[in-house]
């Protein structure tokens, strides 16, 4: 058992029904859950302690759950997601974390629900699997209004960065840029050279020449430094004179570019604050708590990308909503190992604690003791 988490002992479960009918997802509620058989759990005792999503050994109810999930997944045809476990799949390899969540709904049956990490075959809410916290692909929502503006911006953006003149007026600039590095560059080395061979004559004709003669070479020498030092200047301030006529033509490009992606940074920014404020996240004792709130108190101090996309918040918020009572979780992955990350294919793994730890502490206040 980690050090950082104790589970308590089951609490006595009362659904606190006024308190959430407002959120209640009963209408489609009964679609999300998937029933036990009564022969396949008979000899299964339920747990005595709810599962830490951080550290656990999953219970035999679990472990049939995901056996279920799994066979699902791999006899199912209508999902077009290439979790890279078929060669001949075509589009991107992206490989999934699942989870299950054995819980006992209102009438005391027990069952499981399911769920995914963010998108499955291009959507965040199918048949059999709980919704998202917060179903930001809703048709009409405000997400799908911003993100059209934004990709709106992001067209225009790549239409004036592919323009043909701009394209043309740019490798102009690279080019005489290139040009002007490699003279000046040529050209201090040849300084360099000029400093040293004056070094060699000082001490050449320092104890071969009257204190005079020296005096009259020192100062003749002192002369060619300081001209090389213009000449240097002079062709210094030649190229600058030339970029800057040159970078005239792309200037206006570049203006419009500056502006076209201040403002995507903008929207991008407020859409990512306005989607924190949608995603609330319930506990047992039906008390909610914003993304903002909860990240708030930790090092981040603003939520990561992503949070509250994971599995395991997803079943526990379903659960908490229609007032089923959580018994057991666990999570596994489905597909091939990304190169981030060490991931074998039907294994279980704790939830990710940078995401999850914080929403998970709130959701699981009650029935899991934090430090």
């Amino acid at each position: 058992m980690s050090k950082n988490c104790r589970v308590l002992p089951q609490p006595p479960y009362v659904p606190r029904y006024n308190e959430l009918k407002h959120q209640r997802l009963s209408k489609n509620s009964q679609s999300r859950i998937s029933y036990f058989s009564d022969r396949s759990i008979s000899e299964i005792s339920l747990p005595e302690r709810f599962t830490s999503p951080f550290c656990y050994e999953p219970h035999p109810l679990t472990k049939l759950a995901a056996t279920e999930l799994q066979h699902y997944l791999e006899t199912q045809t209508h999902l077009d997601h290439n979790f890279g476990l078929r060669a001949d799949q075509e589009g991107v390899i992206d490989g999934k974390m699942f989870g299950v969540l054995v819980v006992q709904d209102t009438e005391g049956k027990l069952g499981y629900l399911s769920a995914f990490s963010g998108k499955l075959a291009g959507s965040n809410n199918h048949p059999g699997f709980v919704p998202p916290v917060f179903d930001m692909l809703a048709e009409n929502s405000f997400f799908i209004k911003e993100i059209t503006i934004i990709n709106t911006v992001n067209a225009r953006i790549k239409e004036i960065e592919e323009d043909k003149n701009y394209q043309h007026l740019k490798q102009h600039v690279e080019k005489l840029s290139t040009q002007s590095l490699h003279e000046i560059s040529a050209f201090k080395r040849q300084l360099k050279s000029n400093k040293e061979r004056r070094k060699q004559v000082r001490e050449k004709q320092k104890n071969g020449m009257s204190q005079q003669d020296y005096g009259a070479m020192e100062a003749e020498l002192i002369r060619h430094s300081l001209h090389d030092k213009h000449q240097l200047n002079v062709l210094t301030s030649k190229w600058r004179q030339i970029l800057e006529e040159a970078q005239t033509g792309s200037a206006q490009f570049e203006c419009d570019l500056r502006i076209l992606k201040n403002t995507r940074k903008e929207k991008s920014t407020a859409l990512q604050q306005q989607l924190f404020k949608q995603y609330v996240f319930l506990n047992k004792d039906g008390k909610s708590k914003s993304l903002q709130e909860i990240f708030s108190s930790t090092p981040f101090g603003k939520p990561p990308t992503a949070a509250g996309e994971c599995a395991s918040p997803k079943l526990l918020q379903f659960a908490f909503a229609n007032g089923y009572k959580p018994l057991a979780m666990a999570e596994f992955w489905w597909g091939a190992a990304p190169k981030s990350e060490i991931r074998q294919h039907k294994h279980y793994y704790p939830a990710c604690t940078g995401r999850c730890k914080p929403i998970l502490a709130h959701m699981l206040e009650g029935i899991l003791e934090w430090p």
